[in-house]
């Protein structure tokens, strides 16, 4: 099952509460607000070799909750 996560910025409480009450009745959709203050890493330590092959998060939602002030996002459960 798909499930669905709106996150949604602080500075709107209004709006995490109507999206919070409209959703309310869906098993598959959660409606938050944003709980990051900022990020976590506060130092570059280089490393010989970033064995990663990308980031964790695959979408940047920190511009799309500045210029709309919400962002859906697929689960994985």
């Amino acid at each position: 099952m798909r499930r669905f996560l709106f996150i949604i910025a602080r500075r709107d409480p209004f709006l995490h509460g109507s999206l919070k009450d409209s959703f309310a009745n869906h098993a598959d959709i959660d409606v938050i607000l944003d709980r990051r203050h900022a990020e976590r890493r506060r130092q570059v330590i280089p490393t010989e070799v970033d064995r990663r092959l990308r980031g964790r998060r695959t979408v940047r939602i920190d511009a799309l909750l500045r210029q709309m002030g919400w962002v859906v996002v697929e689960r994985r459960v």
